[in-house]
């Protein structure tokens, strides 16, 4: 299945207070946290709430009538467990997910070529606060792999290769300041 550009558009209400993020990356966040495990609706609104620190919260009325057309795209099936209604993930919406993720890995593999545009648009001190906030949780992560023990070697390797990856990055937007 291949994504569209007008799949990652705003496509009306439910920003949620991302102002412009909308129901295209919904879609897919929402396939995300499917593709771990069937969930309810309630429980997705919840999960993005706090991932994202309050940072954006979907309404229901944004969020069911979604999960409705993703239904009816065969991205999502529905059921009654509980006397509740929940969502499982199709493999179509799994195709659709990694077609996401896909795309989404190549812009941010060139995400060098777009940073002279971020910047542009929104200003360096914003563009540096992005990429550190960035760090942060990429080194926070790495840390909680460290404090549980002996990480696997391919772990260990897989963490180096990303923070090698990541300094290349850094120059590339020193680069770009001077």
């Amino acid at each position: 299945m291949v994504v569209c550009e007008e799949d990652w558009r705003d496509s009306g209400s439910g920003s949620g207070g991302l102002g412009g993020t909308g129901h295209g990356l919904l879609r897919y966040y929402l396939l995300y946290l499917l593709s771990a495990k069937d969930r309810y609706g309630y429980e997705m609104m919840t999960l993005i709430r706090e991932r994202t620190r309050g940072a954006w919260s979907v309404s229901s009325g944004a969020l069911y009538p979604l999960l409705k057309r993703m239904e009816r795209d065969g991205l999502v099936v529905s059921g009654v467990r509980d006397g509740k209604k929940f969502y499982s993930i199709t493999e179509r919406g799994r195709e659709s997910l990694a077609a996401a993720r896909e795309r989404l890995a190549r812009i941010l593999e060139n995400w060098e070529d777009y940073a002279q545009l971020l910047e542009d648009f929104v200003g360096k001190e914003q563009v540096a606060s992005l990429v550190l906030s960035g760090y942060r949780r990429q080194f926070q992560v790495l840390m909680e792999i460290i404090e549980s023990g002996q990480p696997p070697s391919d772990i260990v390797l897989l963490v180096s290769e990303e923070l090698e990856s990541q300094l290349r990055r850094l120059r590339s937007i020193e680069a770009l300041q001077r």
